[in-house]
C-alpha cells in the first residue's frame, strides 16, 4: 500500500491507496515529503477493494488530523506502525552494531582510562588511574596465564606420570559391544571388551589394576587363580553424548568472550585514528541549567559525558599489543585446555560440573575489576557509552504513512518469505564450528585409529619433566618424553 499526496501522481497509476492533498510533494536529501498546506484531505482510490475501503472508512471515523504522524490514531495501524519501527530500528542496531568496550572489566579499563587521561591533557589523578588500570591488566593476564598453566601441566605432566592414557573413544560403543565384541572402540586400554559393569573412572581402574598386580607380585605361582579371581574392569567414557553436550554448554559460555575480543579489534580498527576527547562536560542547551538539573534531578556529574572516540594510531598499536593479543590467545587457551579436559573426562557428574567450573578463568579480568579497582574507575566505566556505527535518523523523520508503507512492502505478503532467514540460528552454528574444530584437535594430538576403526589413545610417554614451558602447556603442547612407552594399545 503505497500513501502519497494528492495530485503527486499520474491518473494512470492504478495502483495503491494515496492519502493526501492537492498539493505536489516536496523533495529533501532524504526523500520525498509531502506539503500539507490545508486541512481538506482527501482519499484517492487507486488499488480498490475491501482493505482500502475499511481504510478509509478508519481514516474518518477516528478523525485523522491532517500531516503525516496522525495515522497511529487508529487503532488497526497503531500496531503496525509499532512493529514497522521497532523491527527497523533494532535490525539496524543489530546488524551494524556499536564500538563498545567491556565496562566490566580490565580490559576496557586498560583501553579507557588512558584516552580519558589523554583527553584531560594527563592530569595527575586520570593519569594514576590509567597507570592502575594497566596494572591490573597485568595482575590479571599473570593470574589467567598461571591458572591455565597449571592445568596444562596436570594434563600433559601428571596425567603421564600417572600411568594415564588419553581417554579419546574408550567406551563410546559400549551399547553395540555385546552383539558385537569387534566394533570399534569396545576394546579398552586393558585390552578386553567394554560392558558397563565392567567401566571405571581412570583412578577406580588404576586402582584395581595395581592390586591385582601386586598379588601378581606377591604370589607369581598363581597368577591363573589371580586372573581369574580378581577382573580389574575397564577404563572408558560413561556416555559419549553427555560428553559431546557438555563440550557444547563448554562453548556457550566462552563464545560471548570471543565476541567481546573481536568486538575490541573491531573498534580500534573502526574508530578514527585521531587523537579526539573522551570526555566532555554538556549542560543543557534546551533549558536553564539549574532549572534542568532540579526536574531531572541531576548533578553536575551528570552533565559529564564519557564516551568512545578516536584513538591516536600509537596508541591503537599499543593496545593491540599489550590488550587484544594476550586476550585473544588467553581465550584460544582456555576453549583448547577446557575441550581437552573435559574429552579427558569419564564420569557424567564429573562432565556437568566441569563444564562450567572451567569458565571461571575468563571470569578473572571482571573479577579484579570489581573486587580492586577504585570506585573512581568503576563510576567512569559505567557512564561509558559506546559509539554507534549505525544512522537512525531516517527512523527518527520517517512519518507513519511511510512507515506503513515500507511494512506494507517488506513485512506483509510474499515479501514476508524473504525474512525466514531469521530462523537460522548463526551464533549457533558458529558454536557448533567451534566444538568440532576442538574436538578435532584433540583428536588429532591425541588419539589414533585401532585396527578395527575406533579411535583409541596413541601411545604415552613418560615426559621429560626439565622445567616449565609455559606456552606449550597452555596450548596442549605435549613435552618430549622418553624414547619407550609405558603404554601401548593392546595387541598392537
Amino acid at each position: 500500500m503505497r500513501f502519497t499526496a494528492a495530485g503527486a501522481g499520474s491518473g494512470s497509476n492504478p495502483i495503491g491507496h494515496t492519502l493526501g492533498k492537492d498539493t505536489a510533494p516536496e523533495t529533501t536529501g532524504r526523500g520525498t515529503r509531502r506539503a500539507h498546506e490545508h486541512e481538506d484531505y482527501h482519499i484517492h482510490e487507486s488499488r480498490g477493494g475491501p482493505r482500502d475501503a475499511i481504510m478509509q472508512a478508519n481514516v474518518v471515523q477516528h478523525d485523522v488530523p491532517p500531516g503525516e504522524d496522525g495515522l497511529h490514531l487508529v487503532p488497526e495501524y497503531n500496531r503496525k506502525i509499532a512493529s514497522g519501527k521497532a523491527i527497523r530500528i533494532l535490525m539496524k542496531m543489530e546488524s551494524t552494531g556499536s564500538c563498545e568496550l567491556e565496562t566490566g572489566s580490565v580490559y576496557g579499563a586498560a583501553i579507557a582510562l588512558p584516552q580519558i587521561a589523554r583527553s584531560a591533557d594527563w592530569s595527575g589523578s586520570m593519569t594514576a588511574l590509567a597507570l592502575r588500570a594497566f596494572f591490573f591488566l597485568a595482575v590479571n593476564v599473570s593470574l589467567q596465564t598461571f591458572i591455565l598453566v597449571m592445568i596444562g601441566t596436570e594434563q600433559l605432566i601428571m596425567y603421564p606420570f600417572a600411568g594415564q592414557m588419553h581417554l579419546c573413544d574408550f567406551g563410546a560403543s559400549i551399547p553395540k559391544c555385546d552383539a558385537d565384541p569387534n566394533y570399534p572402540t569396545c576394546k579398552g586400554p586393558g585390552g578386553t571388551t567394554l560392558s558397563f559393569p565392567r567401566l571405571y573412572s581412570y583412578d577406580i581402574w588404576s586402582t584395581r589394576l595395581y592390586l591385582r598386580d601386586a598379588l601378581n607380585q606377591l604370589f607369581p605361582d598363581r597368577k591363573g587363580d589371580i586372573h581369574s579371581a580378581i577382573d580389574p574392569g575397564e577404563y572408558g567414557v560413561e556416555d559419549y553424548w553427555c560428553r559431546a553436550a557438555c563440550i557444547f554448554i563448554f562453548m556457550m559460555a566462552v563464545v560471548d568472550d570471543l565476541r567481546a575480543t573481536l568486538n575490541l579489534a573491531r573498534l580500534l580498527w573502526i574508530v578514527p585514528t585521531q587523537a579526539e576527547s573522551w570526555i566532555s562536560y554538556e549542560p543543557p542547551e534546551w533549558a536553564n541549567k539549574e532549572d534542568a538539573k532540579a526536574v531531572h534531578g541531576w548533578s553536575e556529574l551528570d552533565l559529564v559525558r564519557f564516551y568512545v572516540a578516536g584513538i591516536p594510531r600509537a596508541w591503537k598499536v599499543l593496545n593491540f599489543i599489550v590488550i587484544w593479543i594476550p586476550k585473544f590467545f588467553l581465550w584460544l587457551a582456555l576453549a583448547a585446555t577446557g575441550v581437552h579436559y573435559l574429552m579427558e573426562t569419564a564420569d557424567i557428574v564429573d562432565m556437568v560440573v566441569n563444564a562450567m567450573a572451567l569458565t571461571f578463568v575468563l571470569d578473572i579480568d571482571e573479577m579484579v575489576f570489581a573486587r580492586l579497582t577504585t570506585g573512581v574507575t568503576q563510576q567512569i566505566m559505567a557512564k561509558l557509552e559506546d559509539m554507534p556505527l549505525y544512522d537512525l535518523s531516517c527512523e527518527e523523520e520517517e512519518s507513519d504513512y511511510d512507515v506503513m508503507e515500507r511494512f506494507n512492502r517488506e513485512e506483509q505478503g510474499c515479501a514476508r518469505w524473504k525474512k525466514f532467514s531469521l530462523i537460522l540460528p548463526k551464533r549457533l552454528f558458529t558454536i557448533i564450528c567451534l566444538q568440532v574444530f576442538f574436538m578435532w584437535l584433540y583428536y588429532a594430538r591425541n588419539c589414533k585409529y585401532d585396527q578395527n576403526g575406533g579411535l583409541v589413545s596413541k601411545d604415552v610417554h613418560y615426559p621429560h619433566y626439565l622445567g616449565l614451558n609455559p606456552l606449550g602447556l597452555m596450548f596442549g603442547i605435549e613435552p618430549s618424553g622418553e624414547e619407550e612407552p609405558y603404554w601401548t594399545m593392546p595387541g598392537e
